[in-house]
């Protein structure tokens, strides 16, 4: 083994850690037991990139490594026996807290058929559907039934993508040989699955799945708001193996509505009434989404005054609370269309009490 493992990697003590694994990558990539079959050299150096960089990649063993050296660092037994390790000890080794997979899965991603077959049961894609629904379908709740695109498994091999059999050149290991050194490579013939098609599927030509418009009953419930994730199971793309099928999420964009304004699960409805309503007090006729209400309005009602009815705004999802509905005045000064309206708008005025103004204006003056 070298004496340095700066000089392993081909970098020096100054480089940074993004440095140092790029330059890992770049030389296991040259070296790698797949790239050079049979070349027990190229092995060897593959190994001692490895030590070096499982060193290197941890901050406090750096530390100690760049603080005693070599020598005192290995010697000390802290360093790593990478020479009695084979390629899967490696593929698992924890590189200052990174996984090899993490390092190297763009590169060597699909060169074991352990990987292959690791994956082929894993669970199937989940799939987004955006869907606009009327704000009163956020009150209440609903209903639809969606066409959804999706992957299902094949109807025709039921998603095996065909008859199958032992494959007759690695004899069902996935690999081309029992052990060809220190790296298993897989089975070109099989790609590392240990089987091969006696009998391909013609319909879906050995994936196991097909494309499928799938009519999908959706309940929205109550309370959603533009953004709310519904979710449902198992209506999702199909698994490529025997892993469960992917889920659907149905997206919710809710539409807006003429009278009512929503903020968080609170609803505020602007509402006119006139200043005599406003100055003397009334009762008024108010819209909920509920239905219609009363509402006292008390005499010297002021204009953008709000009033809280409680537990008639938007429905909280999945729980029976209700938020609170406001209802914000807007005093409306009525248009004088002649003398005569003028007149008996001016007796009611005189009869009313009179804003005093004389401190603001004497304060106003500079």
């Amino acid at each position: 083994m070298a004496k340095n493992y700066y000089d392993i990697l081909e970098t020096t003590k100054s480089a940074t850690d993004e440095e140092i694994k790029r330059n890992y990558r770049k030389l296991a990539r040259k070296y790698h037991p797949d790239i050079n079959p049979n070349n027990k050299e190229a092995e060897n150096k593959f190994k001692e990139l490895s030590e070096a960089y499982a060193v290197l990649s941890d901050p406090e063993k750096r530390k100690e490594y760049d603080a005693v050296g070599h020598d005192a660092f290995t010697n000390s037994g802290h360093g790593y026996n990478f020479q009695n390790m084979n390629y899967e000890d490696i593929r698992n080794f924890n590189f200052g807290g990174t996984s090899f997979e993490d390092i190297f899965g763009d590169l060597f991603g699909n060169l074991t058929g352990r990987s292959k077959k690791r994956n082929i049961n894993s669970k199937g894609d989940d799939i987004t559907y955006s869907v606009k629904i009327p704000f009163a379908d956020a009150i209440k709740g609903s209903t639809y039934e969606l066409n959804i695109n999706r992957q299902v498994k094949c109807p025709t091999c039921h998603g095996t993508g065909g008859n199958k059999t032992i494959c007759p050149q690695c004899k069902g290991s996935g690999f081309a040989g029992e052990n060809n050194g220190f790296f298993n490579m897989p089975c070109r013939k099989c790609n590392g699955t240990g089987e091969i098609y006696s009998s391909p599927c013609q319909s879906c030509h050995t994936t196991g799945i097909i494309n499928a418009t799938e009519r999908i009953k959706v309940t929205i419930p109550k309370g959603v708001i533009t953004g709310s994730k519904v979710r449902v199971a198992g209506k999702g793309n199909a698994s490529l193996g025997k892993g469960k099928d992917g889920d659907l999420y149905i997206i919710t964009e809710v539409a807006n509505h003429p009278v009512y304004e929503r903020s968080g699960n609170d609803l505020y409805v602007n509402l006119n009434i006139d200043i005599f309503e406003a100055m003397l007090g009334s009762k008024i006729t108010a819209p909920t989404p509920y239905g219609e209400i009363s509402l006292n309005i008390p005499a010297g009602t002021q204009n953008g005054q709000k009033f809280r009815i409680k537990g008639k705004g938007m429905p909280h999802l999945r729980s029976d609370e209700k938020g609170d509905l406001y209802i914000v005045v807007n005093v409306v000064i009525p248009e004088i269309k002649n003398e005569s309206d003028k007149r008996k708008l001016k007796e009611v005025m005189d009869n009313t009490q009179r804003i005093d103004r004389s401190k603001i204006l004497s304060l106003g003056k500079i």
